[in-house]
């Protein structure tokens, strides 16, 4: 017969134990590597990774995540750089005006002045300007940022962030695409105006860092793809009148 003083020391808690050490301690909320409070990124291992790129595929359903910059990277130092400038209600309220603006409103009502004021030329111009503009708030915002998952920069971390915190992804910069689109479009026209229009896509592009909604990269690769759909526009709208 078995001792029963034997069988209590038997300790019955070891397989859990084991099984607790092999899932690892759940991340904290408060953890400024935890990205994804609401559980809706990908559970999934990815399928495909390279770099900051990870392709994941969860019920038949691909996404890609861009994962956050390193802690000691380029991009988080510089965001540290720019989102740390000096915050004035002042200087925020004009910050602000000049993202709001650069979202594609103020690029529209430029162009709309641009075709009643400036002749045959400025009507295509201001056209291309518009198109441009409305055509990059669209591919990025509806297009691009649901597939490429990145986290604004303020998720979980410390950023001073002025004004509304967007919902949506924050890869690529929608602002700086639209933005950089109305001024390749409207250097095509007035090749002495592309500096001032590229001076100010770039001014909204740090605007966008600055209020910490997105990282440089966001507005680097936003500013990418509005170049490329400027290109296209102007080359319509030219096309067109010859």
């Amino acid at each position: 017969m078995t001792d029963p003083k034997k069988r209590q020391k038997r300790p019955e808690s070891k397989p859990a134990t084991r099984r607790a050490a092999k899932q690892g301690p759940k991340p904290k909320a408060g953890d400024p590597e935890v990205t994804d409070t609401k559980a809706t990124e990908p559970t999934s291992a990815p399928v495909v990774a390279a770099g900051p790129v990870a392709v994941h595929v969860d019920a038949g359903d691909v996404k890609v995540v861009v994962a956050p910059p390193g802690r000691a990277g380029i991009d988080r130092r510089l965001y540290r750089l720019i989102n740390g400038l000096p915050h004035t209600t002042t200087t925020d309220r004009y910050v602000s005006v000049l993202s709001d603006l650069g979202e594609g409103l103020g690029w529209v009502a430029a162009g709309i002045a641009l075709g009643i004021l400036g002749g045959s030329k400025g009507r295509r111009a201001g056209a291309a300007t518009a198109v441009a503009s409305l055509a990059a708030t669209y591919v990025v915002q509806v297009r691009v940022k649901p597939l490429f998952r990145r986290v604004r920069p303020f998720v979980n971390r410390e950023a001073r962030v002025v004004g509304i915190r967007p919902a949506d992804h924050s890869f690529p910069s929608g602002h700086t695409a639209s933005s950089f689109a109305a001024a390749t479009a409207l250097g095509f026209f007035y090749p002495r105006a592309a500096p001032l229009a590229y001076g100010l896509a770039t001014a909204v592009g740090v605007s966008r860092v600055h209020l910490g909604v997105h990282f440089p990269s966001d507005a680097a690769v936003g500013g990418v793809i509005g170049i490329g759909i400027g290109t296209f526009s102007a080359w319509v709208f030219k096309k067109r009148a010859n």
